[in-house]
């Protein structure tokens, strides 16, 4: 299996600084993988610790709330399963509430006129953030998942695979009684965040939240235009984190 030349990080040189003092760390002291990840906050770098931590906010703050966690824009992986983890946590007993993914596992389409230019070193491009080579890692992740989870024979987590902007009105329509929670919307351009608004927003239930990824960061206007729009006349308070960059924004529904 090729492994994916972007994985959805710019580095800068003090990341990989940082990245090679914790491989030359693994290897002087013989630090295995399973280590690692069963000592997490001994290697967790703070700024990947504060996008977890921010996603923790949000889900803590809809916890009690009816309805699933619905994700637009999986990439590799990392959110939807911090939320499905999350819930069998804190949401144990209850079997119904579940984690919706919805990416299309091949990169952006077409950039409408309303994304502006494209930007190559941050992937705003046609084909950017192209996550077809995670898409078999992270169905293994699931299962993996499922092992561990108090009762695994009930699905947590449900991907929907193909494009956002066709499998979510499908998915609305097979799905009549669906509410949500939790909807997080990282797909970065206009047309997948406006359609996905117009199909969703009805269905976020009182207190609800929803976050956008990228709203208000350079150079992804098209997904601010498409809130800004979708929102406009209605009284809503767009929030953020003071301590992270991730989400932009967020609301909770009146």
């Amino acid at each position: 299996m090729t492994k994916p030349s972007f994985d959805g990080r710019v580095n800068f040189h003090a990341d990989d600084n940082v990245e090679e003092m914790l491989e030359r760390h693994f290897e002087t002291f013989d630090i295995s993988r399973t280590e690692v990840w069963k000592n997490f906050p001994l290697y967790a770098r703070r700024t990947y610790l504060k996008r977890f931590l921010a996603h923790y906010e949000l889900f803590r703050a809809t916890v009690d709330l009816p309805g699933d966690i619905v994700e637009l824009g999986v990439f590799r992986g990392t959110s939807l399963l911090s939320w499905a983890n999350f819930l069998e946590v804190r949401n144990m007993g209850d079997r119904h509430k579940k984690v919706v993914g919805f990416d299309n596992f091949r990169g952006f389409g077409d950039l409408d006129p309303k994304d502006g230019a494209a930007v190559g070193d941050v992937q705003k491009k046609a084909g950017g953030f192209d996550s077809g080579g995670f898409e078999a890692p992270l169905e293994d992740v699931i299962s993996i998942f499922d092992a561990d989870r108090f009762i695994p024979y009930k699905p947590r987590i449900h991907l929907v695979k193909g494009d956002i902007e066709q499998t979510v009105v499908d998915y609305v329509a097979n799905n009549p009684g669906m509410r949500i929670s939790l909807l997080h919307f990282d797909v970065d351009l206009y047309r997948p965040t406006r359609i996905a608004l117009e199909q969703l927003w009805p269905l976020v239930v009182p207190g609800g939240i929803v976050a956008f990824d990228e709203y208000g960061i350079p150079p992804w206007e098209g997904e601010s235009r498409a809130v800004d729009e979708f929102f406009a006349g209605q009284s809503i308070e767009l929030r953020r984190f003071h301590w992270c960059s991730n989400p932009g924004a967020y609301l909770v529904k009146k």
